[in-house]
């Protein structure tokens, strides 16, 4: 059976590259949504095996993606929360998020917690060490 994608809510397009492409060379499914509205959108299609979330988009926060998440019952999917600003650590725990990266940050630091989060793909390549 195939993973479930790895939702990405993020509007910097070079950021959803390179995440894209670091988590689709391991393996993992992708799929991304620009603003709110479409990652609500992408909520009715699928259930997420992750959610890597930005909590400020062009037509809201973040948070209203993560709260919409959970309203249709979704309490399982891991979250990671990326933001340039210092994300509310009280909306964090109270959504149970895995992580908060402040932007910039290392691409090491996601995967580490993509993998903590959800494992490795079954199918995905195995990441190659040095």
């Amino acid at each position: 059976m195939a993973m479930a994608p790895v939702l990405i809510v993020e509007d910097d397009a070079t950021l959803v590259d390179a995440i894209s492409r670091n988590l689709s060379a391991r393996g993992y499914p992708i799929r991304s949504a620009k603003t709110v509205a479409e990652a609500i959108a992408a909520l009715q299609d699928v259930s997420p095996a992750l959610l890597l979330l930005d909590v400020d988009l062009p037509d809201g926060s973040g948070w209203e993606v993560l709260r919409t998440l959970r309203a249709q019952g979704h309490h399982a999917v891991p979250v990671i929360v990326m933001s340039a600003l210092r994300p509310n650590d009280r909306l964090a725990t109270e959504y149970k998020c895995e992580g908060v990266l402040e932007k910039p940050f290392p691409m090491d630091s996601l995967l580490r917690l993509v993998t903590d989060s959800i494992g490795r793909p079954a199918s995905g390549p195995t990441p190659q060490s040095n």
